[in-house]
Parts: structure tokens; sequence; C-alpha cells
């Protein structure tokens, strides 16, 4: 935005509202545009919110901001937050395309048994984590603040949320409806993730009384 540009073209707007007997006299018209400078102070506030409230741009605090804006914090439930890899039996649709998590381990080797980092995954090991809360960073908290400002603003219609999941996520995301009282969230491997903290932080999108139900696609 040129906010030059836009301070001129308000200068212009209120010297315009001046009667015809003021209009033309140019001590008139400099009165104006000095009330004009120091009420918008250069754009200032205007400069603020495209600089620092802005979800793409905007980043640690400042998007901790837009998150108080659209009621959605950074914190959540460390459902898969391990730190460290697991025995795993991936599925076949993780073996066809490749994409595993990276908690996810297998056996050690002669050759590696003093450097894996893998082991079983013990009841208690998986009550701590699922226990404790943690907090998102940019690159994940971004794409759910944006799901969420589409949930506070979008019309709940089939085509509208089809439409506004596929933008959402390029091309990432589909969704189905199967039923009328049941959509289905399609993803790629590379948006489990985001998908999971999504459903936890309940902002994917849904007509009133309609279940979501999350499948992952190859």
């Amino acid at each position: 935005m040129n906010y030059q540009e836009a301070l001129k073209q308000l200068e212009d707007y209120f010297c315009d509202l001046l009667i015809i007997q003021y209009k033309t006299a140019p001590e008139n018209q400099a009165m104006i545009k000095m009330l004009v400078n120091i009420v918008f102070a250069n754009m200032l506030i205007v400069q603020v919110k495209d600089k620092c409230v802005d979800l793409d741009a905007s980043e640690g605090e400042q998007l901790d901001v837009v998150g108080r804006w659209l009621m959605l914090d950074r914190f959540f439930q460390g459902e898969n937050e391990f730190g460290r890899p697991y025995f795993s039996m991936p599925s076949y649709a993780q073996v066809r395309s490749g994409f595993y998590s990276q908690y996810m381990g297998g056996f050690s080797t002669y050759q590696n048994f003093n450097t894996e980092l893998g082991g079983w995954l013990m009841y208690q090991d998986d009550i701590n984590v699922k226990t404790t809360f943690n907090k998102l960073n940019d690159d994940l908290y971004r794409p759910l603040l944006k799901l969420k400002a589409i949930k506070n603003s979008i019309t709940y219609t089939n085509k509208n949320i089809d439409e506004a999941i596929w933008d959402w996520s390029n091309g990432n995301v589909y969704t189905t409806w199967e039923t009328p009282m049941q959509v289905t969230y399609n993803y790629t491997p590379e948006y489990a993730y985001v998908m999971e903290l999504a459903s936890q932080k309940n902002v994917l999108l849904a007509p009133s009384g309609v279940s979501i139900l999350l499948k992952e696609v190859a």
C-alpha cells in the first residue's frame, strides 16, 4: 500500500467537503490538510496494522497479537511431541508414499546399536507426552491462524468450504461429503501434523451438526 498516496486522497477528500465560498482559498485548504495529517498521523495506524497484524508478515510476538484477535493461542497438547523416535509399524499408505513421522523408528542392528535412539514406547512415556502442553512455532501456528480466520468469516456451504480448504492448503487438502452429515478432510502426508493440530484446536470447517473425519491419502 502506498501510504502517502492514501494520505493525499484523504486530504483531497476533506478539502472537497468545504463549502464553495471557502473551497478555493489556499489558506483553508492548507489548514484542512494540516488537520488531516494530525488526525491520521502519516497513516501510522494503518502502517502498524499492515506490518504488525498481518498473517503473512507477522512473526513471534506479533503473530501472537494476531492470534489474540482471532482467539486462537499457540498452546497444544503434545500428542506427538515425543522428542525421540520409538519403534513403530507404519501403515501401508506411509510405506507407499515414503513419508514417515520423525518419531517413528525401527529395530537397531549391530552397526547402530550404540547410536540408535529408538526404543519401546512405554505407557508412562505416552501419558507424560499427552498431559504436556507445548507451544507451536510460527510455521505451524500461521496456517492454523489462517484457517481460524476463514472459519470466523466464511458462509458454511459445501461449495464455500471446498474452495476455501483447497485454496488454504494449496491443493494438499480437499473435502468430500460422504453423507449430508459428514465431511471428510483428505490430506497428503505432508499435512498430517497440521491436520491433527487443526482438529485438536477445533478450527476445521463444517456446517452445524456435521461430523468431521480426517483421512490421509497418498
